[in-house]
């Protein structure tokens, strides 16, 4: 329904006033777009999000939000009256502000692998909205390349953050001071429902001094949830959003390594071993045990 709404109240330029007043009832007041200065903020992206552009226009997850940070001149989306810091709030009938929204990284999947000809876009802007209709060129759209040159024991982990199961943000830097385990997964892998005992295992031993947060390559955010919930999985389990293709996922380069793949981290966040469980556990029992 909220949806609807949305694209009924979409162009400013009928009846703005009424629609707006429905609107500031209705949307959340965390959808308001932050105050900020009149020029675009030109900080670094968010570490683990790819950067898309797409009908000339950029975008990028600041904040857990897909936010427009730089329109090209006599770009489509300029055309359109797309400006920076706008907020996407639906692509193409796919809301982030439903009871069931879909996230801020499958957002910028989609952009990125689901080519149309026309890209449509409810655009949030302080209490108000634009809705918008893009040509897109065929193979227009990119992303910036997110995984390292490479992964080597003892150099930093790559940082990321993303939200977990209650929707709050985690990020690998805020867990530095203990070992931390990265087990990337998906619900429809059998050998990851193998590795579900090992891992609860380990979480059991080790509480209190190695952290494990879990990866879902799942495209469906049911899946994923249903997996966590009914294997009981310990730790913090993070939505990567994108499938294979999700930024975390690129970031660490899962898909040369098949999953289930687990990450070992020392408690200063650099790279202690890589590979199977089972080659793992010794490189744990040595980080857990290590003064700090």
């Amino acid at each position: 329904m909220l949806t609807s709404l949305i694209m009924k109240a979409g162009s400013l330029n009928r009846r703005p006033v009424a629609w707006l007043a429905i609107l500031a009832a209705i949307v959340p007041p965390a959808l308001a777009a932050p105050p900020a200065p009149s020029v675009p903020s030109r900080e670094a992206p968010h570490p683990s999000a790819p950067v898309v552009r797409v009908s000339g226009m950029t975008l990028e997850i600041r904040s857990g939000r897909v936010v427009v940070t730089d329109i090209a001149k006599g770009s489509p989306a300029e055309r359109a009256g797309v400006k920076t810091l706008d907020i996407v709030l639906v692509v193409n009938e796919r809301s982030l502000i439903d009871l069931d929204p879909i996230s801020p990284q499958q957002v910028l999947a989609l952009m990125q692998y689901e080519q149309t000809l026309r890209t449509r876009l409810v655009l949030g802007r302080g209490t108000g909205t634009l809705s918008v209709d893009l040509a897109q060129a065929p193979g227009e759209t990119w992303t910036a390349p997110v995984a390292p040159a490479e992964l080597r024991i003892g150099v930093e982990a790559p940082v990321f953050s993303g939200s977990d199961l209650q929707g709050r943000e985690v990020s690998l830097k805020d867990l530095r001071g203990r070992p931390v385990l990265l087990d990337f997964w998906s619900s429809t892998c059998p050998p990851c429902l193998k590795a579900v005992v090992p891992i609860r295992r380990i979480a059991e031993q080790y509480a209190g001094v190695l952290s494990i947060v879990g990866v879902s390559l799942d495209d469906d955010r049911k899946a994923f949830e249903a997996f966590v919930y009914n294997q009981h999985l310990p730790g913090t389990q993070i939505f990567d959003g994108g499938g294979w293709g999700g930024p975390i996922a690129r970031l660490y380069g899962v898909a040369r390594e098949g999953i289930p793949h687990y990450v070992l981290l020392d408690a200063q966040g650099r790279l202690a071993a890589t590979g199977d469980l089972r080659d793992l556990e010794a490189d744990i029992t040595r980080l857990a045990a290590a003064p700090r």
